[in-house]
């Protein structure tokens, strides 16, 4: 039977509800993150409890869970389930507002929920970084001017309508433009590309969600293997004088981008930039990063003095495969 952890609680699954009137269910008023599952532990823990702590102020959320308590949460799903490999969903929604949706006025007894689930597998086939994925221009835009593309919102549809759009194109993803006109991110992935000897990805300015994957990447690209990276602004004709592209999210990791509206990136194939970084990610996945993670877990933890209020501190379903 198959268990998730609500506000404080281990429940089957489908016993595992919100309330009606919670605004994360009307509005898609919370947040979530994804956490690739690996040998039976969360891979860069720290940095999703991070980016969530960051992201529930946003929203006006002030949860009464510590950073502890979601970690040991999401630690524990996953032999709870029985899980070696797959996918934790960490959801925070705002709770039931009384007389309407203003933050923070919840009905006595009523607040944020938190809901962690587990589903097991790989969403993304072997012969797919052999071979590399396609994408094509989203037909919609990022709105770089707004602070939700920052954070990993529960309000997803633009993401969701564009990510169809791409199946519907026989392709995996969809690439958006910011409102200037500028490359920003896919529907699900962050973006970069290998051009003039440097690797190149759009800044977080042009309206992306700065994913965990992607900052892995720009780690090992600047240190392990001594790349020269620029986060920029650029046009979509930068594919044109591209080596080679690739995607990133947190369960993807680093997937080959081998054409975009159908016209191939580079030589069509894979290239050496994108072997090494997934090379060294998913060793990084296997190895030293997970024994790193649990290291900066435990000392977050301890620094966190118990306040989340976050206050001091694939077959995978389409909101579950964002960065």
């Amino acid at each position: 039977m198959k268990v998730a952890y609500l506000n404080g609680r281990w429940v089957p699954v489908e016993e595992a509800r919100i309330r009606a009137d919670d605004q994360g269910f009307l509005y898609g008023l919370g947040v979530f993150e994804t956490v690739r599952v690996a040998g039976g532990r969360p891979v860069f823990l720290d940095r999703h409890l991070e980016r969530l702590r960051n992201s529930v102020p946003v929203l006006g959320i002030d949860p009464p869970w510590t950073l502890a308590e979601v970690a040991a949460a999401v630690r524990e799903v996953p032999s709870r389930n029985g899980v070696g490999d797959g996918a934790i969903r960490v959801t925070v929604t705002a709770g039931p507002a009384a007389g309407g949706t203003g933050a923070g006025s919840w009905e006595e007894g009523s607040g944020p929920a938190l809901l962690v689930t587990i589903r097991c597998g790989r969403p993304y086939p072997e012969r797919l970084y052999e071979q590399g994925v396609a994408a094509v221009t989203a037909s919609g835009r990022r709105n770089h001017l707004s602070a939700l593309c920052r954070v990993k919102s529960l309000n997803h549809a633009e993401s969701i309508l564009a990510r169809r759009e791409a199946a519907a194109r026989g392709v995996l993803e969809a690439l958006f433009l910011n409102v200037a006109g500028e490359l920003a991110e896919g529907s699900a992935t962050n973006l970069f590309v290998a051009a003039g000897g440097r690797l190149l990805t759009p800044a977080v300015a042009c309206g992306i969600l700065p994913g965990i994957a992607r900052a892995v990447v720009l780690d090992l690209a600047r240190g392990r293997l001594g790349l020269d990276v620029e986060e920029g602004r650029y046009p979509p004709a930068l594919f044109e004088r591209a080596e080679e592209a690739f995607l990133t999210n947190a369960l993807m990791g680093v997937m080959p981008l081998v054409a975009v509206d159908g016209r191939p990136v580079g030589d069509g194939r894979p290239g050496p930039v994108t072997l090494a970084l997934r090379r060294a990610y998913e060793a990084l996945v296997a190895g030293e990063g997970l024994a790193a993670d649990r290291k900066s877990i435990m000392e977050a933890s301890m620094a966190d003095h118990g306040v989340l209020s976050m206050v001091d501190d694939g077959g995978v379903d389409e909101l579950d495969v964002v960065s």
